[in-house]
Order: C-alpha cells, then sequence, then structure tokens
C-alpha cells in the first residue's frame, strides 16, 4: 500500500520520534499536573516509572556531564529523591519536547520563557540551576540510550498508523483468520478455543515447507546379499 502525499515518509518519520522525559525530585509532587500538561500538548506517554537513582545510577545517567564541574551536584541531586521517567512520543518528539521544557537554566526560562515548564516547576538556589524540574534527551542517539536505561526491555520502533495496521490484517491475519472462524461457525464444536487452535495449528501458513532431497543429499543405498531366488535353490 502506498504512501498518501499528505503522509510522506519523513512526516511519518517525525510522528514516530520517542524520547525520555524525566520529572526530577524538586517536581515529583507536580508529576501529575506535568503529565496533563504533556499530554494537553499533543505527546502520548507511552510508558511510565517511578524510581529513585542511587549515586552510581545516576551516575551513568548522566555520563556525558562527567568531568564538568557540576557532575557532582547534578548526581547528588538526581539521586536525592523519586523521579518519574516517562517515554513520549509525538511529531519531532525531541525538539518539541526540549522546547516546552524551555531553558536548562531556571533564571533564563523564567526570564524569557515564562510559560515553559522550567519556568513554572524550576527553582532557583544558591549553588545554581540544577534544580530545572524536567529532563529531555538531546538527540536521536541518547533517546535510545536513556529509554534503555529505564526501560530495558523496550523496543523503541516507529509508531504503526491506523493504514498499516489495516494492510497487515488483510494482508496476513484475514487469508487465515476468516476461513478458520467460517469453519469454526459451521462445526460448533463443544471446547472451540481448543477446536480452533487444532485447526490453525494445521493449516498454519507459515509452517516450512521440506523441498525434495537431492539425489545425491540422500542416503547411499547399503550393499547386500539379495535372497536366493526358488530357481537358484533347485539348481
Amino acid at each position: 500500500m502506498s504512501i498518501a502525499s499528505s503522509d510522506s515518509e519523513a512526516e511519518y518519520h517525525c510522528y514516530s520520534e520517542r524520547t525520555l522525559a524525566i520529572i526530577k525530585p524538586e517536581a515529583y509532587e507536580n508529576a501529575e499536573d506535568i503529565e496533563n500538561h504533556i499530554r494537553a500538548n499533543g505527546f502520548s506517554i507511552l510508558a511510565k516509572r517511578q524510581v529513585r537513582l542511587t549515586p552510581e545510577q545516576a551516575a551513568e545517567l548522566y555520563k556525558g556531564h562527567y568531568g564538568r564541574h557540576h557532575f557532582p551536584h547534578l548526581v547528588a541531586h538526581m539521586s536525592g529523591g523519586p523521579i518519574v521517567a516517562l517515554v513520549l512520543a509525538a511529531r519531532n518528539c525531541i525538539q518539541k519536547w526540549r522546547t516546552l521544557m524551555g531553558p536548562a537554566r531556571v533564571v533564563e526560562a523564567q526570564a524569557y520563557w515564562p510559560d515553559s515548564l522550567r519556568a513554572c516547576y524550576g527553582r532557583r538556589t544558591k549553588y545554581g540551576d540544577y534544580f530545572n524540574a524536567l529532563h529531555g534527551s538531546e538527540n536521536h542517539a541518547e533517546a535510545l540510550r536513556e529509554i534503555h536505561f529505564f526501560f530495558p526491555t523496550m523496543i523503541v520502533g516507529p509508531l504503526l498508523r491506523r493504514w498499516q495496521i489495516s494492510d497487515y490484517i488483510q494482508k496476513n491475519l484475514s487469508p487465515t483468520l476468516v476461513p478458520a472462524l467460517s469453519a469454526l461457525a459451521q462445526e460448533r464444536p463443544s471446547e472451540p478455543i481448543v477446536w480452533l487452535a487444532d485447526y490453525l495449528n494445521r493449516h498454519n501458513p507459515n509452517e516450512p515447507q521440506w523441498a525434495p532431497i537431492a539425489r545425491e543429499q540422500r542416503e547411499e543405498e547399503k550393499c547386500h546379499t539379495p535372497l536366493p531366488s526358488q530357481e537358484s535353490i533347485l539348481n
């Protein structure tokens, strides 16, 4: 099935983009309000996890900041209380989330982007702007790494569009399910689930087909002495 002109490959790729968002300890109590704000701005929340990081885990998560003067403060802060990790999906998700968060420095966010989430939920302290309430992945590679940090078994792939789901059903499921369900309706077995499972197993379209074994691959005929004929015995 071809993609419509209004649904180009580039547009589909942007729609399927994902990123990791973290609600930091200072904004943990406002997590519900922040999640509602996220949904109201067109994001889908695909996964959510509440966790408290150890210093070692926080250091691994922010290993890209290693060596910078604020690294110890960042690790201590991120392991100092519970956080909420979210996997977001939207069109141009990474950049859209970073825009919604606002600048990393709370003073800048409050001065120039007062409606941003960091301006609303971040806190300015004497230690600097480490309490900016939220985190977002910087790019595709970091999004993949950070998502797997919190959700190691999650498959980070494109979100299927409705036409793709319909196309898959028509191409791969209907040719097998429709005859099976029709036969089930005619048979009316006492245990329909068991009957249907057995039918699908016997009519599995993905069952491997065994090709004829080539003559040279067959087991060689063993040498043997033929049984004597009746005529040879008499003679």
